[in-house]
């Protein structure tokens, strides 16, 4: 049934006393007011779980890093450059605040040719929602393929170069992640014959090391665990090297880290405790501002963490949503800090707790269904026609259709004949309430 807000409980005694219009002379009265209110969009943004909140401010806190002369977040190497851009374009593609800093950072990485390998994987992370882009990486990629030994395939960090589990790592997983047409199977095999065998040390190193690098392990584990289903060889190899990275990895440890082992332990369990422990120890110390000590790098792997302990870095969160109204689409961008005609996907129309677009002109409510944390939607006075697309939303508790050709979206009267009061208007009105009120106590103290 659809909720519709009334004015009610004004006094009639009031409208005499202090002067206070009807409906029909509040709408002449002010005019002006509605004629700006009609084109505001009010809505309040959905940071419902433990690390929603937390993801969100550190996504704030790296798009006010970026360097706006270019769209980079710079650093003082350009390798390094590199490596943060594309980290912090991947967080906020993972948090789905695709909004200007997004763009302007995966077009600076589009124009910047990696100088090695692992950049070239990272750019395609990045690029992976524009498939046409990735192509040049995907062939790069590929033929730089090496043959530690047969049956096994790897990567290094430039064609020269021997394979190395984190190259590798990187590789495989960019690759599956665009859908790219390769031999899985060889360079999982090199991965698990490069895993460490010691009791108690079983990750793996890093290019030249004899022991358990654990950012590195943690990034194998990332890359594996999608095939562990598939491959029932990965069992115990994913096994070892997750208890392996639990002892190398603790609350002290530097917070790049731990988001790099939380991110493994939700690839392998998303209801890891061992993900939220570490996780927990994040957000404890996230500055003010919302940032970290430790800087963009960090930054980045973190609100990614926190991404996937939300579940809005799943495929089903990447999904483009087709909202065929346009004024509609304008009007959730604008209020999702985007630009007007951006393509929306479900994860950010699930962002919206409270929308207005009373007025806007909007004829059909196609798309809303995916708002699924939606609790108020203020869309009166439009040409909607069909409200089938929000009857599904469960928390949607508050709705205002008066000024609809949609059956049941008639306007409702109130007790002197009047419609209702959108929300728009309710602040000019207590405004002249109060101004009313504080003229009839001045007369009367004039009396006096």
């Amino acid at each position: 049934m659809m909720r519709k807000l009334t004015a009610t409980g004004t006094p009639a005694s009031l409208h005499s006393e202090y002067g206070i219009p009807s409906w029909r002379g509040f709408v002449r009265a002010i005019a002006s007011i509605a004629a700006i209110g009609a084109v505001m969009v009010a809505t309040t943004l959905a940071y419902a779980g433990t690390y929603a909140t937390p993801s969100q401010r550190a996504a704030d806190w790296l798009e006010a890093q970026q360097d706006v002369s270019d769209g980079s977040w710079r650093d003082t190497s350009e390798a390094r450059t590199f490596l943060q851009t594309a980290e912090a374009v991947l967080a906020l593609h993972q948090a789905n605040r695709r909004r200007g800093s997004y763009y302007a950072g995966q077009t600076w990485i589009e124009n910047h040719d990696p100088k090695n390998l692992d950049a070239r994987a990272r750019r395609l992370l990045v690029l992976r929602a524009t498939q046409s882009s990735a192509q040049p990486d995907i062939d790069a990629l590929l033929a730089a393929v090496s043959t530690p030994a047969a049956g096994q395939s790897g990567w290094g960090l430039a064609k020269r170069y021997r394979a190395s589990p984190l190259d590798t790592a990187l590789a495989l997983d960019a690759l599956r992640t665009v859908g790219a047409s390769f031999n899985s199977a060889q360079a999982i095999a090199y991965l698990k014959a490069a895993q460490l065998t010691p009791a108690g040390d079983q990750g793996w190193p890093t290019a030249a090391g004899s022991a358990t690098d654990a950012y590195t392990t943690a990034r194998v584990i990332q890359a594996l665990a999608p095939y562990k289903d598939s491959d029932p060889t990965l069992t115990t190899p994913l096994a070892n090297a997750v208890t392996t990275l639990k002892s190398k990895v603790g609350t002290s440890s530097a917070p790049h880290v731990r988001a790099a082992a939380a991110l493994a332990y939700l690839r392998i369990d998303p209801a890891s405790t061992d993900a939220k422990t570490l996780l927990n120890s994040l957000t404890a110390i996230q500055r003010v501002d919302g940032g970290f000590d430790a800087g963009v790098f960090a930054a980045s792997l973190i609100v990614q963490s926190f991404a996937a302990a939300e579940g809005i870095d799943a495929t089903t969160s990447r999904e483009r949503v087709d909202v065929t109204d346009a004024a509609l689409r304008t009007a959730i961008n604008e209020a999702l800090g985007r630009g007007s005609m951006d393509q929306l996907n479900r994860g950010e129309l699930s962002q919206l707790t409270t929308l207005d677009i009373s007025n806007r002109g909007v004829t059909s409510l196609n798309g809303l269904q995916y708002a699924s944390n939606l609790t108020s939607l203020y869309a009166a006075n439009n040409a909607i026609s069909d409200t089938s697309p929000i009857a599904g939303l469960t928390n949607l508790a508050t709705t205002d259709l008066n000024g609809n050709p949609c059956s049941g979206c008639t306007q409702v009267a109130s007790g002197n004949g009047d419609v209702p009061i959108p929300l728009w208007a309710l602040g000019a009105l207590g405004a002249m309430l109060m101004g009313a009120v504080n003229r009839a106590s001045r007369r009367g103290r004039s009396g006096d």
